[in-house]
C-alpha cells in the first residue's frame, strides 16, 4: 500500500463493551480515578479521537436492557453506538462491517483504559504497509496490547462453522487458523509484560485509579507515563499482580503449562509436580 493510501485510510476503531462484569459489575461507566474522574470508557473513546487517522469510534454493546446505560453514555457524546448480540460479540463485528467501508478494524475493549494512541497508531501504518489480515503486539502490558484486523477477513468468518467461543471471542479463529496473513509488533521489555493494565477486578481498579490520577498536560497516558511511575516507584504494580487473566487455549498442552505456571505461582508446589508428572510429556 502507497503512502497516500496509508494516510487515508478510514480506521473503525470497535470498542466492545459490557455492564455485566461478574466480577466488578458497571466496571465501564464507573468514574475513575475513583468517584473524581471520568466514566472508565470515556478514558477510551477521548484518547481515540486523537488517532492522525481517518476514522470513526464506534461502541459495541449487548441489546440486553442492563446497556442501556451504555447507549445513553454514547448519546450523551455523540458517540456512535452499536447494539447486538450478548455473547455472539463475533455477530456485532461483522454487522459493523457491513455498515461502514473501513480499510481496517482495530478492536479494543471497554476495560482497558490505558491507551498510547501513538503507539496505536504505528501499529495501523505497520499492518497497512505489510497488507495483513491481521496484525497484533505481543510484549505490552496485560490491556495495551492491540489487535488490527481487515473487515474482509471479519466478513469472512460469517460463512464459517464456528464454537460457541470463536463468536465470543472475535479474533480467536483467525489467530488459531490458517489462511490469513499475519503479523505482530514484538515489544522486548521484560517489565511490560509483567504489568496488568486491565480493569477486571476491584485491585485492578485501585491500580489504575493511581495511575489516572497523574494524567496531565505533562503526563498524557500512554507508556511514557507507565515507565516513569514504574521507575518511581515500582512496587505500585503490586497491587494487582495476582490477578489471573482468562485466556483461550487451543492446544491442552498449553493450558497445562498455563496450570503449572499458575499453582507455582500460588506456592501449590505439589499439585503443579503431580501435573508434570502425570502429563509430562505433553508440557515439556
Amino acid at each position: 500500500m502507497v503512502v497516500g493510501q496509508v494516510n487515508n485510510a478510514l480506521v473503525g476503531f470497535i470498542v466492545q463493551a459490557r455492564m455485566e462484569s461478574t466480577r466488578l459489575p458497571n466496571k465501564v461507566l464507573m468514574p475513575i480515578p475513583y468517584q473524581t474522574g471520568k466514566p472508565l470508557l470515556q478514558w477510551i473513546t477521548d484518547e481515540l479521537k486523537k488517532s492522525q487517522f481517518n476514522h470513526t469510534v464506534i461502541v459495541a454493546t449487548s441489546r440486553n436492557p442492563g446497556s442501556d446505560a451504555i447507549s445513553n453514555f454514547c448519546d450523551e457524546r455523540d458517540i456512535t453506538c452499536f447494539r447486538g448480540e450478548e455473547t455472539d460479540v463475533l455477530s456485532r463485528f461483522i454487522a459493523i462491517s457491513k455498515l461502514d467501508k473501513f480499510d481496517l478494524i482495530v478492536r479494543l475493549t471497554g476495560d482497558n483504559p490505558i491507551i498510547d494512541i501513538d503507539v496505536l497508531d504505528s501499529i495501523i501504518k505497520n499492518h497497512l504497509e505489510h497488507q495483513n489480515d491481521y496484525t497484533y503486539t505481543i510484549g505490552l502490558p496485560v490491556g495495551m496490547n492491540v489487535e488490527v484486523i481487515n473487515p474482509e477477513s471479519i466478513l469472512g468468518l460469517e460463512s464459517k462453522e464456528l464454537t460457541l467461543e470463536e463468536k465470543e471471542h472475535v479474533t480467536l479463529y483467525i489467530r488459531n487458523n490458517e489462511g490469513y496473513r499475519k503479523g505482530n509488533v514484538i515489544y522486548h521489555n521484560n517489565v511490560y509484560s509483567g504489568l496488568r493494565l486491565s480493569v477486571d477486578y476491584p485491585s485492578d481498579f485501585v491500580l489504575l485509579s493511581i495511575i489516572l490520577s497523574q494524567v496531565n498536560e505533562e503526563n498524557p497516558v500512554g507508556l511514557n507515563l507507565i515507565d516513569k511511575m514504574f521507575n518511581a516507584n515500582p512496587w505500585l504494580f503490586d497491587v494487582n499482580n495476582s490477578n489471573f487473566q482468562i485466556n483461550h487455549y487451543v492446544k491442552e498442552e498449553d493450558e497445562l503449562k498455563a496450570a503449572v505456571v499458575l499453582l507455582e505461582k500460588y506456592n501449590l508446589k505439589r499439585a503443579a509436580q503431580k501435573i508434570k508428572r502425570v502429563f509430562g510429556n505433553k508440557i515439556h
